[in-house]
C-alpha cells in the first residue's frame, strides 16, 4: 500500500466507525498531536482504541475530505468532521505520516 492508500482505507474504516480495522491502521506507538499547542492528544494503541471506541460508539464521526496534499510518506488533509460537537461541523487540518504501511505519527490544527 501507499501511504495515500493507507489513509484511505482508514478513513474508509473511520467513516464506518468500524474501530479494530481502523486501530489496526496505526502503529503500536502512535502519538498524536494538537499542533496549535504541542500537547500529546494521545499515545499507543490502547489510547487510540479508547479514545475512537467513543466517537465511534456514541459519537458516530464521520469525516469529509475537503483538500489533500500527498509529499512522500505524508498526507496532509483538510478535513470537516460531525459528531464530535453536536450539531456542528469541526474544521481541522490533519498531517499524517506512514511508516511501514502504519500510520506512525498524526498532527492536527484545528480551527478555533
Amino acid at each position: 500500500m501507499t501511504p495515500e492508500e493507507v489513509i484511505n482505507q482508514q478513513l474508509e474504516y473511520y467513516n464506518k466507525n468500524l474501530l479494530d480495522p481502523f486501530c489496526s491502521m496505526y502503529s503500536e506507538d502512535i502519538k498524536i498531536y494538537d499542533l496549535t499547542t504541542g500537547i500529546i492528544i494521545l499515545s499507543g494503541k490502547k489510547e487510540l482504541y479508547d479514545k475512537y471506541n467513543y466517537r465511534f460508539n456514541v459519537q458516530k464521526v464521520q469525516a469529509k475530505i475537503i483538500n489533500r496534499i500527498v509529499i512522500g510518506n505524508t498526507i496532509i488533509d483538510q478535513e470537516e468532521v460531525s459528531g464530535i460537537k453536536e450539531n456542528e461541523i469541526v474544521k481541522a487540518v490533519a498531517i499524517y505520516e506512514v511508516e511501514r504501511h502504519l500510520i506512525k505519527k498524526v498532527n492536527f490544527i484545528f480551527e478555533s
